[in-house]
């Protein structure tokens, strides 16, 4: 399945966050989503029409002024592209969407993986080979997100503040 977001939420609470995104994605304009409940517990998969990173901009907004509409949602991470769980295949996609990351910034990559024998350290390592940007860790421009669920890798070059935590929205509003 191709899909542009992940959703997280409670293990074992799956069913009730596939109701509640299909909600928030049928009031935002996505009539006939495509969402898939994964194998991986507390991880929803999501296809949308709308923009995924203009989705997140919505919920950010809809928290704050109806965070009651948000309870079993954790997070809602923005996917550009999909590819198998490879090295190879996740290097090439990361340096297609680079392109976007002028050299004086800087970047970190953030990888989480679920059910999978890949190992952090290689991918990040040929993932950055050819990469000319500084790395920051504490405070980057950008981030590099690798999100593996199992055999599929979902890739995102996104800003810092474009993940969505309905935690930290609620908080901070």
């Amino acid at each position: 399945m191709n899909f542009n977001l992940l959703v997280t939420t409670f293990r074992n609470r799956e069913d009730d966050a596939f109701d509640e995104i299909l909600q928030l994605l049928e009031v935002i304009g996505d009539k006939d989503p495509s969402i898939e409940v994964s194998s991986v517990s507390g991880i929803i998969l999501v296809d949308t029409s709308l923009d995924p990173f203009q989705f997140v901009e919505e919920c950010k907004e809809m928290v704050r002024e109806e965070p009651w509409k948000f309870r079993y949602v954790l997070r809602i991470i923005p996917l550009e592209m999909n590819c198998k769980a490879e090295v190879t295949e996740i290097h090439d996609i990361v340096n297609q969407l680079c392109r976007k990351i002028d050299a004086q910034e800087t970047y970190r990559v953030l990888i989480e993986k679920r059910h999978s024998r890949l190992h952090s350290n290689e991918i990040i390592s040929t993932v950055t080979s050819k990469l000319k940007m500084k790395v920051n860790l504490d405070n980057p421009n950008w981030i590099i997100l690798i999100q593996i669920v199992k055999m599929v890798a979902g890739i995102s070059i996104l800003r810092p503040n474009q993940i969505f935590s309905s935690v930290k929205e609620k908080i901070s509003s």
